[in-house]
């Protein structure tokens, strides 16, 4: 028998959108950038530099991810609780039909 902790992926579904706004919210690119500037007559820095965006980018894509993560969950749970509750409907029209 499946058993579904519907609260429980209720909760990971709003863990999980809480986690991708802070994801989301970083931005790397000040930091990177100033690191690249310390660094003005380096190899590295000019590196460094490059890399800004790509990060950013990836911060941004993990956040998008994250968020399909919470909404498969919440998802889940009205389905869940949608096929139970029809479930049990017809059980009920079932018993009713035998009497």
């Amino acid at each position: 028998m499946l058993k579904v902790d519907l609260d429980a992926l209720r909760a990971l579904g709003m863990a999980l959108t809480a986690t991708a706004d802070s994801v989301g919210s970083l931005d790397p690119v000040a930091p990177i950038a100033a690191a690249a500037d310390a660094m003005p007559n380096s190899a590295f820095g000019a590196v460094a530099r490059s890399a800004a965006i790509p990060t950013l980018a990836a911060y941004r894509g993990v956040s998008v991810h994250i968020r399909e993560m919470s909404s498969a969950s919440l998802v889940s749970a009205d389905s869940y609780e949608d096929t139970d509750r029809a479930f049990r409907d017809q059980l009920m029209r079932l018993n009713a039909d035998r009497r």
